[in-house]
């Protein structure tokens, strides 16, 4: 939104420039003879202030100019006609007049566009939940980037619960991008938050995911383009076994068995304790979310063993496909197998500012990345403070 590009620093700067052009424009026309008239040149300080100032600025240039003005032509001897005169200070209480409307209609949009941001970030957040997210044994942290300008969520998907049969964790992509793919991403989600805590394997879960999604594709028939109408979403959904909690310190050396259901989703990658870092090769990748019934067989879960000091990442294929400007994919291996060392939230930043520079800032799919770690145990002596 272009409008909020009028911030103080920029505002309260560009008036005191405006102020001093204003002051050099009445002094000039003061010095010189009266029948070289500036007064169309004081006007612009009133106009600019009204399009690029705070709306108090643009009324204190406005009154100064329109003063100055009728001072020199109003007040002060002159040998100008009275007719142009009377027209230099007419013209000029129109102008301020006028500057002083837009800036008042720029003032009430920008906050009429500051309440719709607010109320659209609200709605967004509650779609997504802000991350990392915990559970009793594992931390999931990450990023993401919609491709459309000024929103924070679209056609990606992400979700971590504690569920009485363990950690349940999604990620998905919606087909399509932007905000248009919010609604088919919402009903996977709710149909994820409900079934996780109410069914204890996997497959049902995803089973009523796909019927959530199907359910929304069919409230689309006939009201939406074909193609909106028949989205579906690639998805990867990991499951932990059990509790296990952060206290539990045997449990802590023990490898975390996940899980996996995959839904045509890209392969998320193992990243080691000491830089170590494997593509997941997953034996059944299964059919997107919406394309089930094509399949002659149920989605099959995988296991994936995560040793101890290990991270799982799992992205979108925003992140995968991102190109450069010379149209080469991202370097997502290369670029873990730099990085695997650092810890979860350094290396999430680089990811994301080394996409970011490798797409030149243009992407042109959402894109969501995020790295599951077991929970940090609590500090004992930390601990024992607390406790004292």
């Amino acid at each position: 939104m272009p409008w909020r590009l009028r911030t103080p620093r920029f505002t309260n700067g560009l008036f005191v420039l405006l102020l001093g052009y204003l002051v050099t424009i009445v002094v000039i026309d003061e010095l010189t003879s009266r029948y070289l008239r500036l007064d169309v040149y004081a006007a612009v300080a009133p106009m600019v202030a009204a399009a690029l100032c705070a709306y108090r600025h643009a009324i204190a240039i406005g009154a100064l100019d329109f003063v100055a003005m009728t001072v020199i032509y109003g007040v002060l001897p002159s040998s100008v006609p009275t007719v142009a005169r009377a027209g230099a200070i007419l013209s000029n209480a129109l102008m301020v007049g006028a500057s002083i409307a837009v800036a008042r209609l720029l003032r009430d949009r920008e906050e009429l566009l500051e309440r719709e941001r607010a109320t659209g970030e609200a709605a967004q957040r509650a779609l997504l939940r802000q991350l990392p997210l915990r559970t009793q044994d594992v931390v999931v942290d990450g990023f993401y980037v919609s491709s459309q300008r000024d929103a924070l969520v679209g056609g990606d998907l992400y979700e971590a619960v504690q569920t009485p049969y363990g950690t349940r964790v999604l990620i998905g992509d919606v087909r399509g991008k932007g905000l248009s793919t919010l609604g088919a991403g919402a009903a996977v989600l709710t149909a994820f938050r409900e079934a996780a805590y109410h069914r204890r394997d996997l497959t049902s879960g995803v089973l009523a995911m796909e019927q959530g999604l199907a359910r929304y594709n069919a409230s689309r028939e006939g009201r939406e383009p074909l193609e909106a109408q028949e989205r579906f979403v690639t998805a990867l959904v990991l499951g932990t076994d059990g509790a296990g909690g952060p206290s539990d310190a045997a449990a802590r050396e023990e490898p975390i068995s996940l899980r996996v259901v995959d839904c045509g989703h890209v392969a998320p990658y193992v990243i080691g304790p000491h830089g170590a870092v494997r593509e997941v090769e997953l034996a059944e990748p299964g059919l997107p979310l919406g394309l089930g019934e094509l399949a002659d067989h149920p989605r099959a879960v995988q296991r994936v063993v995560l040793p101890p000091g290990c991270r799982l990442l799992a992205c979108t294929d925003g992140v995968t496909e991102a190109r450069g400007a010379d149209g080469s994919f991202y370097p997502l291996a290369a670029r873990l197998h730099r990085w695997a060392a650092l810890p979860t939230s350094e290396l999430l930043s680089r990811l994301r500012a080394d996409l970011a520079a490798h797409t030149g800032g243009q992407l042109q799919d959402d894109a969501a990345a995020l790295i599951m770690e077991r929970l940090a145990m609590p500090d004992q002596r930390a601990l024992e403070a607390a406790r004292d």
